[in-house]
């Protein structure tokens, strides 16, 4: 080969080269996330400030954004129907508010509340004659309890700095067990075994343990113990989002110019060959205002919904290596709003309460009663408007029975959270190579803060994969530059 000839071959090559160098850097990722709800908020969130904005998100919601973060109004009134309180030490939604210039509605769980069996009242608040009853009843083993729950809080704690670290786990179990060793133990034990073994009276565990299961998930002392130590620790100063709590999933996604939300439900993820580097998976949807059938391909999907079979929208999953599986049911919890007055006839008392808590539900046939603030944190309506959980629809009849002076009823059948059991399986939250799953976290515990801790968790190992893919794919187009070049060198050496 003569001079000039040579000089034009590895003029040729240093092009290549300097082509696939340009292409070579890390590409934006192009990022679905099935669910509205404040896990899906969440991981949008987290995922736009790991990638520093360099990326795109479709997110796509078949219903309302915020999920069960929803208000209803009620004579012109808006109050919350879906998940209506928030702890103090819940740190996520304390910076979500503070990041979105929201404000807090302080001072809830604070009402004159009652603890009743259908026959008798177990506990009632407001006086110190109340609390020498309730150590009379129960010993100092109601200290030892908010003790040993307040115990379990400071465990529970210590997510946010192992977050803030940057650390991610595939299942639950192991996000659990990074808390606590013992966490996951909690799982395979029911709520009343547990407490038991820990010394505590049946009539206790019976009173005020289930009637923290009852209002907070609608279940007895039969689930697990994880969640109903989570059930016992919603007390203390409570407190909401003024607006409603659906303000933050809300603000999160709209606010963030990364975000497109596609008013859309998922019908299908497909995994796509790997023949190519570019996109993993195909999400096939139905607009809400359509029934035709649309596609798109995405890096990463990230599924913010339960995936149990008796959810409203079914995802298939198609050309997968394994089959997914999604085993259990979400207890149906009906929430019924009423405009009107407390009878207290009917529950044997001489005045009213703000709340009255049910410690045995098969005979009382509601879970709770509670007068509610509205959204922008006033209560003072005259005649006021009170939430009722029950297992069951209500009967008008039994309405006017709890009421008087009815002026408007609404009633939402939620499928508010898991049916738990002792007999946990749950799911991971990576499915497959960049198929992720959020509400896995929910057959730990559902709550607002679970499902944000969740968010994040699924942020950061999207986040870690997909680097890592993207380190793994420099190298090897690196080493083949290298490999061609080495291979033209020798031949113009020739």
């Amino acid at each position: 080969m003569n001079k000039p000839d040579a000089a034009l071959l590895l003029f040729g090559v240093l092009i290549l080269i300097f082509q696939q160098g340009i292409s070579l850097q890390v590409q934006t990722p192009r990022i679905a996330i099935i669910g509205g709800g404040i896990g899906g908020a969440a991981a949008s969130h987290f995922l736009t400030e790991l990638f520093n904005e360099n990326l795109n998100i479709d997110l796509y919601e078949g219903k309302t954004i915020g999920g069960r973060l929803a208000t209803i109004k009620i004579d012109r009134d808006e109050f919350e129907a879906g998940g209506s309180i928030i702890h103090p030490k819940n740190m996520y939604m304390q910076r979500f508010v503070k990041l979105l210039g929201l404000e807090k509605n302080e001072g809830l769980g604070q009402e004159k509340t009652a603890i009743w069996d259908g026959t008798d009242f177990i506990f009632v608040d407001g006086d110190w004659i109340s609390l020498i009853k309730l150590i009379y009843r129960y010993g100092f083993q109601v200290f030892k309890l908010m003790s040993h729950i307040n115990s379990l809080i400071e465990d529970f704690l210590k997510i946010y700095d192992l977050q803030d670290a940057g650390q991610s786990f595939a299942n639950v179990t192991a996000l659990l067990s990074a808390m606590n060793k013992d966490f996951p133990q909690l799982l395979q034990i029911s709520t009343k075994e547990y407490f038991s073994r820990m010394g505590f009276s049946e009539n206790l565990i019976d009173e005020l343990v289930e009637a923290a299961t009852v209002v907070n998930y609608g279940q007895d002392v039969d689930i697990q113990s994880f969640v109903g130590s989570i059930a016992l620790a919603a007390n203390g100063e409570l407190w909401s989002v003024k607006g409603g709590n659906k303000k933050v999933p809300e603000h999160l996604i709209y606010r963030n110019k990364n975000v497109n939300v596609a008013p859309s439900r998922v019908t299908n993820i497909r995994s796509l060959s790997k023949s190519d580097d570019s996109s993993h998976y195909e999400v096939t949807y139905i607009n809400k205002d359509s029934t035709d059938s649309m596609t798109s391909t995405y890096d990463i999907v990230i599924i913010a919904a339960p995936l149990t079979e008796d959810q409203e929208f079914q995802i298939e999953f198609n050309e997968f290596p394994d089959d997914f599986a999604f085993p259990g049911n979400y207890q149906t919890t009906y929430a019924t709003f009423v405009k009107a007055n407390l009878n207290p006839k009917y529950f044997g008392l001489k005045t009213t309460f703000d709340a009255v808590l049910s410690c045995n539900p098969n005979k009382t046939k509601i879970s709770s009663v509670g007068k509610l603030h509205l959204v922008d944190g006033s209560i003072e309506i005259d005649p006021p408007v009170w939430k009722v959980f029950s297992r069951n629809s209500m009967e008008t009849s039994l309405i006017h029975d709890i009421f008087s002076q009815v002026i408007e009823k609404k009633e939402i059948a939620w499928k508010a959270y898991p049916r738990y059991s002792t007999k946990v399986n749950l799911d991971n939250f990576k499915l497959h190579d960049a198929l992720y799953h959020v509400n896995a976290i929910e057959w730990a515990a559902s709550a607002m803060e679970m499902s944000a801790v969740a968010g994040r968790n699924v942020a950061i190992l999207a986040y870690n994969d997909f680097l890592t893919k993207s380190h793994n794919f420099i190298l090897d187009k690196t080493r083949e530059i290298h490999e061609d070049s080495k291979q033209v060198h020798e031949h113009i050496e020739f």
